[in-house]
């Protein structure tokens, strides 16, 4: 017999339908950019295997990155030095290791809904219990504070929270990320902050959980930043006390994160702010068409997007999210079924902007031709 906390794990339904895809079909359920790398990395990264950079480096991270990932969160924190930051292997690991840490028998995280598949079965297999609160497109996909403070128990251990959002797109306000950080403060709770998305951010800006409470444990990646998500590199960033326990954990985890790709990312931080720019520019253009498609379809209503890549519109059919997006998948096109993220997003779709202007039309013709016959 397995252990219930491995047993009761379920395979993504979003991975389910991108198996199940015709040929052809167009993409819209990938959380992938489908641009490359910039080419200083992938010829930094080359370079690092002709140096023989190939070997075993530090549990944490090779030093020269750590330190240039520390100096660019400065914007959020003056304080944060090379012994803040460990690298992993992508945010995925982080916030594994970063739960396996911070989490035990009997501990309770909160985590949102609807929400990132990997937070209920991170928090389970780190022995805790996860505790869901509620995210609702009348409240623009916000967390409700006064909600959040009457979930914590003296069991509560964790906030998990995601801004910008995946599958919502939305971004927290100053307001609200404050009033989050003052009750993690006044009840001495973590926050784990998925900072994923913080390259994308359309109107307004990223506000970081790291400038208002001191416990909290900044998951990153640059998968979405500078388009390497199969090199599975990215960061945690918390306290000194905290890096020292989580790079015990991923040593017994993974050993090391690869080297070669440390110093290939090492050379992206140097252009960052350049390719940022020019993705930003384009997936905003993207994100505009997503919308004006999307909003004439009638039984579609999508709330403003201000981050991420995603739209998460509600839909009036009697059918259930996982049934719609079947019959898009039957017609060529993937999406994710909002019940994916949880129990909140059932009567949603999710729908990512990650693909050409040219597709996104396509698609969405599509799937307003399937709209109507439900």
């Amino acid at each position: 017999m397995f252990p219930n906390r491995v047993a009761s794990l379920q395979f993504s339904g979003i991975r389910k339908l991108f198996e199940a895809a015709p040929p052809g079909a167009i993409n819209l359920g990938l959380g992938e950019p489908d641009m490359q790398p910039p080419k200083e990395m992938i010829e930094a990264f080359k370079d690092a295997l002709d140096r023989g950079m190939n070997k075993y480096g530090p549990s944490a991270g090779i030093p020269e990155l750590r330190k240039a990932i520390a100096e660019n969160l400065k914007s959020y924190r003056r304080d944060v030095l090379v012994e803040n930051i460990i690298i992993t292997a992508g945010a995925t690991e982080g916030m594994r290791i970063a739960c396996d840490t911070i989490l035990g028998k009997g501990d309770e995280a909160l985590i949102p809904n609807p929400g990132f598949i990997i937070y209920g079965p991170d928090v389970t297999l780190a022995g805790g219990t996860p505790v869901e609160y509620s995210l609702s497109q009348e409240n623009s996909f916000w967390p409700d504070p006064d909600e959040i403070q009457e979930l914590v128990t003296p069991n509560t251990k964790a906030i998990v929270i995601n801004s910008p959002s995946n599958p919502t797109g939305a971004v927290f306000p100053e307001h609200v990320v404050k009033a989050i950080c003052d009750i993690a403060s006044d009840r001495d709770l973590y926050i784990l902050s998925d900072e994923v998305y913080h390259s994308f951010v359309y109107e307004g800006k990223h506000v970081s959980f790291a400038r208002f409470h001191d416990d909290t444990i900044i998951v990153n990646s640059f998968s979405k930043s500078l388009a390497t998500t199969g090199w599975r590199i990215g960061y945690v960033a918390t306290s000194k006390e905290i890096v020292e326990q989580l790079a015990k954990v991923q040593y017994y985890t993974l050993a090391c994160p690869p080297t070669a790709t440390q110093h290939a990312v090492l050379a992206g931080m140097k252009i960052r702010k350049r390719f940022r720019e020019s993705m930003l520019s384009e997936f905003r253009t993207r994100r505009d068409l997503m919308m004006r498609k999307l909003s004439e379809i009638p039984s579609f209503r999508t709330p403003p997007v201000d981050g991420a890549f995603y739209v998460f519109p509600r839909y009036s059919q009697e059918t259930s999210s996982d049934e719609f997006a079947q019959r898009l998948l039957k017609a060529g096109v993937i999406c994710a079924p909002g019940s994916a993220f949880g129990t909140r997003g059932e009567g949603h779709l999710r729908f990512s902007y990650a693909n050409s202007q040219e597709n996104i039309e396509r698609g969405l013709e599509i799937v307003s031709e399937v709209a109507e016959t439900l």
